[in-house]
């Protein structure tokens, strides 16, 4: 087996947040076309980051879970999800979608200490608002969706920075007037640390054997609780997390490497090829050569 340099899909930061990589490196932006099958199982990984995060649905259904709360959305609902909030998107029918997901960093708006501290952070921390459904039957939501749609039209062959700042200011000035109009969503803040440190550990060590004990110790729990934590807020209990962020990080190194499939395999935490090639195939119902060919 030859040593790999694994350029991952998705960096840490130190404080285990996810570090996004926007379409320039200097400009906090990200808007891509994503699609629900290029994901383990149909399911995205569960991450946070603080970025605002916005997904417009095109196509078919998609089920969302921000922080435990679980949402539907429909072709042409979104989604706005605030900074520093767990979330993943994922499908119980196995069936693809088409979305649109845009990344806005608040440092683009971030002129001067009074606009951060009078009306950025009274959104960003407000953790009765972790996220807000867009519907288009809802005029200032459907107002929102329509900005979505332009960002990323307009976003196809190069970023517009004036643009992206013109909509995402008139986005966040639309949800800081709507937010007092959303019922109360209670979070457990201990919860969330203690999981934020252990998703954070499975994400720097995936590479490594992993225990649900070596799980549960970073996180101060017992594993009981740790799996009771996994399931709440992440949909699937700790080892299912992992091997599910494994076959992530090897679907990504199959689209955009020509390394084997036995050194993916090893580069990513499994034992042996024949392992990896069953568990791959349970969750993205086809082989690794098979998936690299039809994306290629």
């Amino acid at each position: 087996m030859i040593s790999i340099k694994v350029n991952p899909h998705t960096v840490l930061n130190s404080d285990f947040s996810e570090n996004v990589v926007y379409n320039l490196p200097d400009f906090p932006a990200y808007i891509k076309l994503g699609q629900l099958s290029t994901y383990p199982n149909f399911r995205t990984t569960s991450h946070w980051h603080d970025d605002f995060e916005f997904i417009l649905l095109l196509d078919d259904e998609l089920s969302y879970d921000v922080n435990g709360q679980h949402i539907s959305l429909r072709a042409g609902e979104g989604i706005f999800i605030s900074s520093q909030c767990f979330h993943y998107g994922y499908s119980d029918r196995y069936a693809d979608c088409n979305f649109i997901c845009i990344l806005l960093s608040p440092h683009l708006l971030s002129v001067n200490e009074y606009f951060m501290r009078q009306f950025l952070d009274p959104l960003m921390q407000n953790t009765s608002f972790p996220y807000q459904k867009l519907i288009p039957a809802i005029s200032w939501q459907n107002m929102i969706l329509r900005d979505l749609l332009s960002l990323y039209e307009e976003s196809t062959d190069k970023l517009k920075p004036f643009l992206i700042l013109e909509k995402f200011s008139h986005i966040l000035g639309l949800l800081s007037e709507n937010m007092d109009s959303v019922s109360d969503v209670k979070t457990n803040t201990d919860d969330i640390q203690s999981l934020t440190l252990m998703i954070g550990f499975v994400q720097k060590n995936y590479q490594n054997k992993i225990l649900l004990r070596d799980i549960s110790a970073v996180g101060n729990c017992c594993k009981t609780k740790c799996t009771m934590l996994f399931q709440k807020y992440l949909g699937v209990p700790p080892v299912q997390y992992v091997t599910q962020y494994r076959l992530e990080k090897a679907s990504t190194l199959l689209r955009s490497t020509g390394f084997s499939v036995t050194d993916i395999a090893y580069t990513c935490g499994f034992s042996n090829t024949s392992y990896f090639c069953e568990l791959f195939h349970k969750y993205y119902h086809t082989t690794p050569k098979l998936y690299r060919n039809q994306i290629v």
